[in-house]
């Protein structure tokens, strides 16, 4: 009995990763292996009642009421054309600058990515109308795909943010502050992006096609310096005025939180109501798109929702085991500072070709936050930081769900997205070590905030 009090919490680990190789769910494994190794501690009355208790805490958060809300705002905008409405006006306005085409899709990503909260709903979305207005221009599968790819992971951390929602009701942490906390960096991130696609212009001969290089068969498009596009005043101002409802949205949220006019919650309610009145006003969102927006957000929801009552079960019994304790100690007894950084860093890569985001943030921060804390991170700045890793899982082979969403819409080889998203996967590392050497750039807005 002592060698199960001793090694309870690591069990509970090892049925974890073993269940998941398995395929099974990962909110299933993580109650699996919890309740499995509470059962070798305790008396199964206890170990039910506790299971029960806390999976209904976990559940009856009042905060993530803000998660169905963010969630269905995304979904209806989808479905009313708002990535193709982005698109545009970035398009139009960014068109007097080389390579316009990159930056015009990197830029629809940051806006959308205001909106929605989600890498997936920015990468679909945008990707839908860019990847092949890029290929026809000549950027190749390749670099098309790497732009949406890279652009959509901004929908974790510009605000809102799925992520940030659920760390901010793991951590008890504000999410408002969490929310305003993610914009500089969020800026920063998108600000980088755009540098890396105005100097990665192709330096192919004209004529030959970047699969041509690559040995692959799959496109015939050449690759050639793309010219500026080139729009009037006149022409710009009208491309605005039609999107001009889409392009406020994200400006509406983020100061709505900044100002403390409206909570998370009330501010994702007034998003719905704002997405649905601006469908209905472009005679785009019909009843059936609706329902389908309503059913998909409802489907998205009950998973997120499931994984945080395991989660939080999961993490209970760690707790209760001490492991994070444990672990916390170990990595910053084996290396501190920057030391330490690098291996959580190191470790969120690996758990991101396995994991996808939201269980990746359920599985690490109970271990992680201790050796942030540790290394003198605030909890604000760990969640940035921690929703910049997921960022990372979204286009980290195998498993990234940006390089599969992308790969869905667009039949482009896994392989070639991979390697057009590795240069915004060395950037957002380069990013989390800005987030650890200067917190500033994220304490900066929420401690001005009202």
């Amino acid at each position: 009995m002592d060698f199960f009090y001793d090694w309870g919490g690591y069990i509970s680990i090892f049925l974890l990763f073993l269940l998941m190789l398995l395929t099974v769910p990962v909110f299933v494994a993580m109650g699996i292996s919890a309740f499995v190794a509470s059962l070798l501690l305790e008396d199964p009355s206890l170990v039910f009642r506790t299971f029960i208790q806390t999976s209904w805490q976990g559940a009856s958060i009042f905060e993530l009421v803000a998660l169905p809300l963010f969630i269905l705002t995304g979904t209806i905008m989808q479905r009313t054309d708002a990535g193709a409405d982005l698109f545009e006006v970035t398009k139009a306005w960014i068109g007097s600058v080389p390579n316009s085409l990159g930056v015009a899709t990197i830029t629809a990503c940051g806006i959308f990515a205001a909106i929605s909260g989600s890498s997936i709903a920015t990468a679909a979305t945008v990707g839908l109308v860019a990847i092949p207005l890029l290929v026809k221009e000549g950027y190749g599968e390749r670099r098309a795909g790497g732009f949406v790819a890279g652009g959509g992971t901004l929908g974790i951390i510009i605000p809102p943010s799925i992520p940030l929602i659920l760390y901010g009701v793991i951590t008890e942490t504000s999410i408002g502050q969490l929310f305003i906390a993610g914009v500089v960096p969020g800026i920063i991130m998108m600000s980088l992006f755009v540098l890396y696609v105005l100097l990665s212009r192709p330096r192919i001969k004209s004529g030959m096609s970047e699969s041509a290089t690559m040995g692959s068969p799959t496109s015939a498009i050449a690759l050639q310096p793309q010219p500026s596009l080139s729009y009037n005043t006149r022409e710009k101002l009208a491309v605005t005025r039609r999107t001009i409802g889409v392009v406020l949205l994200p400006v509406v949220i983020i100061t709505a939180i900044y100002t403390g006019i409206f909570t998370p919650t009330e501010v994702g309610a007034l998003s719905v109501l704002y997405v649905v009145a601006l469908g209905v006003g472009q005679k785009r969102l019909t009843l059936a798109k609706l329902k389908d927006a309503a059913i998909m957000a409802t489907a998205t929801t009950s998973m997120l929702v499931m994984l945080i009552v395991f989660g939080q079960y999961f993490a209970h019994f760690l707790t209760f085991e001490q492991v994070p304790q444990a672990i916390a100690q170990a990595i910053i007894e084996a290396a501190s500072g920057v030391g330490a950084v690098t291996l959580m860093i190191l470790a969120y890569i690996v758990l991101g070709m396995f994991l996808e985001s939201a269980a990746m943030l359920l599985i690490s921060i109970p271990i992680f936050l201790p050796v942030a804390i540790q290394v003198g991170m605030e909890p604000i700045v760990f969640g940035i930081f921690a929703c910049i890793a997921m960022e990372i899982a979204q286009i980290s082979p195998p498993i990234g769900v940006n390089l599969f969403t992308i790969h869905g819409i667009s039949k482009i080889k896994l392989g070639t997205l991979a390697r057009g998203a590795a240069p915004f996967l060395l950037i957002q590392i380069a990013m989390l070590y800005l987030v650890y050497f200067f917190p500033e750039i994220v304490l900066w807005l929420p401690s001005s905030m009202r």
